[in-house]
């Protein structure tokens, strides 16, 4: 997996790649790995796209803030959606639609995370608000990525078996996996 992602924040603001947040950067989560399709806003022209990190294994939290740090050769496929907005780093997955929030402190990528993921299930679906945090509620997994950075990295994904019919992003994830 990459441990970061991200393009330029906002604002022309200066970061470090290693400080997550809603532009990406050092999410590390696991769910970054092969045929994951991460959903980023852009904020600046071209974007401006960083990628680095390589993890051949990481647990959730990457507590002692190292993973099996190694050196990748990494095949990556960018498309530009046009017209979407992205308030915070979305990942999919065959199986997963899952949302990122990045925070100090923990509880707060946490809400962020299930807030994001809340909303992103209600507009996909047409449930109303408290349909959606409901459904959300009773069906979503919380995984740890980064909890040893600056920000820290929580993660909010439902199984699509839940959202039958749905398709995120005009279907760019499985345009991508069976391209």
């Amino acid at each position: 997996m990459l441990g970061t992602v991200g393009v330029a924040p906002a604002a022309n603001e200066v970061r470090q790649t290693i400080v997550p947040d809603v532009h990406g950067g050092n999410l590390d989560t696991p769910l970054l790995g092969p045929g994951a399709t991460l959903y980023l806003g852009v904020n600046v022209p071209g974007a401006l796209l960083a990628l680095g990190d390589g993890h051949a294994r990481q647990g959730d939290g990457e507590v002692c803030g190292v993973a099996v740090e190694v050196a990748m050769d990494v095949t990556v496929v960018v498309d530009v959606i046009k017209g979407v907005a992205t308030g915070t780093p979305r990942l999919e997955t065959d199986d997963q639609l899952v949302s990122l929030g990045a925070a100090r402190p923990l509880e707060d990528a946490f809400r962020i995370s299930q807030d994001d993921l809340v909303r992103h299930v209600a507009s996909l679906t047409g449930l109303d608000l408290l349909d959606a945090y409901q459904l959300v509620s009773q069906t979503t997994s919380a995984r740890a990525g980064n909890v040893v950075d600056p920000q820290y990295v929580m993660s909010a994904g439902i199984d699509k078996r839940y959202l039958p019919g749905t398709i995120a992003y005009g279907g760019v994830h499985e345009r991508l996996r069976n391209g």
